[in-house]
């Protein structure tokens, strides 16, 4: 249980500080790293309201249609950034991967301490 933990915690600050600290330098433009951030905070905070209903088993159809809607549109927003950003490819590939590692492991990180 303990190294459950401890790889759910490092999933989730490895990837969002690699998300965060490598977009802060990529990004010329302070509206730049404000969009970026958005993204990520939107999309932990769609995570952490499913999961939390989800644990409470008080899903409905429609909630969850909800949160698809805005996980998707969350992550449109993500690539329609990153590609339209003066990236190269193998800092976008780096930045979408650092996003959805940091997401699993927020994910791992709720799931093992049973909220």
């Amino acid at each position: 249980m303990k190294s459950s933990t401890l790889i759910s915690w490092l999933l989730l600050i490895s990837g969002t500080s690699t998300y965060v600290i490598g977009l802060g330098m990529a990004c010329p433009s302070l509206s730049g790293k404000g969009y970026f951030l958005c993204v990520l905070v939107t999309a932990i905070f769609v995570t952490y309201v499913y999961l939390r209903e989800a644990s409470r088993d008080q899903l409905d159809d429609r909630f969850v249609s909800t949160c698809q809607m805005v996980a998707l549109i969350t992550l449109g927003l993500f690539l329609v950034g990153i590609l339209n950003a003066p990236f190269s490819l193998g800092e976008r590939a780096i930045f979408l991967m650092a996003l959805f590692m940091g997401m699993r492991g927020f994910v791992r990180v709720i799931q093992v301490s049973g909220h």
